[in-house]
């Protein structure tokens, strides 16, 4: 004797089929949601952050002359967007060469807070190898922005040696306007005229890669 379903068994044979589709569909995405399923341990960590680390450029520490402190450090060589500017990529070069610019109480006599950065500078570093007297001009030093902020710096080639270094910070009064009317928005002080001196001593650069 054939039984026939009832419109009531039906209905619950149904249900019970649309489950164990819906259940059979649940766990084959619990096999592919894991975004990291089916790849390598090496492919998992092509984005892995490369951490830095910076190292003072010769023994002298921060440096300041008047409104501004220098400081100098150097690390492994990065990749940059740089738009029209001129910049050697990491690949061609051997280090960063890093410029840190804050500017001191003195720069409150032309609107600045001490321990700002200093936008439209023009700075040039001069290496002197000290064994050989060799002057080296390491180029136009550009201003950039990293993760911790603004700077000014390059990737460099440098042979290894010893050296002096020497920073010249050009006045930026031909890119800055100033208040100077009598009113409460006028600055009494005025750029430097001649170019800011830094030394930085006995910088051991042995050619490693960092």
């Amino acid at each position: 004797m054939i039984k026939k379903l009832t419109p009531i068994g039906v209905g619950l044979a149904l249900v019970m089929s649309l489950s164990a589709c819906s259940d059979g569909g649940m766990n084959q995405g619990s096999e592919t949601d894991d975004p990291h399923a089916g790849h390598s341990a090496e492919e998992q960590t092509d984005d892995a952050v490369v951490g830095i680390n910076e190292i003072p450029v010769g023994d002298s520490g921060p440096q300041t002359n008047g409104p501004l402190q220098i400081d100098l450090v150097y690390f492994q060589a990065v990749d940059m967007e740089h738009g029209s500017m001129a910049m050697p990529p990491a690949s061609e070069s051997d280090m960063h060469f890093e410029i840190d610019v804050a500017t001191t109480e003195e720069a409150a006599e032309w609107g600045y807070e001490a321990d700002q950065y200093l936008p439209y500078l023009d700075i040039t570093v001069i290496v002197t190898e000290k064994n050989t007297g060799e002057e080296i001009d390491l180029g136009t030093m550009m201003p950039m922005i990293a993760s911790d902020g603004p700077h000014y710096g390059n990737n460099i080639k440098l042979a290894p040696g010893e050296y002096d270094v020497e920073v010249s910070v050009q006045s930026p009064g031909d890119k800055f306007m100033l208040h100077t009317g009598k009113d409460s928005s006028g600055v009494k002080g005025r750029f430097w005229q001649e170019p800011l001196k830094f030394e930085f001593k006995n910088w051991q650069w042995d050619g490693q890669i960092l």
